[in-house]
Formats: C-alpha cells, sequence, structure tokens
C-alpha cells in the first residue's frame, strides 16, 4: 500500500492575510533598523580601532627613530673612546676573552 500512486492535487497554500503581510512589512523594517545601527555601530568602531592602530604606529616609529638615534651616538663615542686608548681597548678585549674562555673551558672538565 505504500507503494500506490495517488493523483490527488496538491492543496494550495492559504493567501496571506492583510494582517500576516502587515507582520511581515513590520518585521522587515525592523531587521533593516536592526541592521543599519549594527552597521553604524561597526562604523564607529572600525574607526576607533583605525586610529588607535594609526596612533601606536607613530609612537613605535618614534621611538624607533630615537632608539637609531641614541645607537648612533653611543657607535660614534665607542669610536671615538677606541681611538683615544687603543691599548686599553684592546687588553679589556683580551681579558674579557680570557675570562669567557676559562668560563667555558671550565665547563667541559
Amino acid at each position: 500500500m505504500d507503494n500506490e500512486v495517488t493523483n490527488e492535487t496538491p492543496v494550495p497554500a492559504p493567501a496571506p492575510t492583510a494582517d500576516a503581510c502587515d507582520r511581515l512589512t513590520a518585521a522587515r523594517k525592523y531587521a533593516c533598523e536592526q541592521y543599519e545601527k549594527l552597521r553604524a555601530v561597526a562604523a564607529e568602531q572600525m574607526d576607533s580601532v583605525r586610529n588607535y592602530t594609526e596612533q601606536a604606529r607613530r609612537q613605535v616609529n618614534e621611538g624607533w627613530d630615537v632608539t637609531c638615534d641614541k645607537a648612533k651616538e653611543l657607535h660614534k663615542a665607542g669610536e671615538a673612546y677606541v681611538k683615544e686608548n687603543p691599548t686599553g681597548t684592546v687588553l679589556g678585549a683580551l681579558g674579557v676573552g680570557i675570562l669567557i674562555g676559562m668560563l667555558l673551558g671550565g665547563s667541559r672538565r
């Protein structure tokens, strides 16, 4: 009996009533309003994030510039010191090298 083919015509869906159409229109309007509110809030948040990242980028760049300037100054001061005190610099470097060699060599024994 389950395999039996029926020749019944499908029953059409009832026509929407005016009340149902009004509710559907109101629901669409509400959804559009909520979408616009959400879109506005998202745009504000995006602007806030964009401003924050721009400020952070500026701060990082300023910090990098300051660090580069100080490194250049230290490099020049180091070069000047080595030119003024070549013997002391070489002996100091030799002493540090011997100390490091003793520390590393002592750990092998």
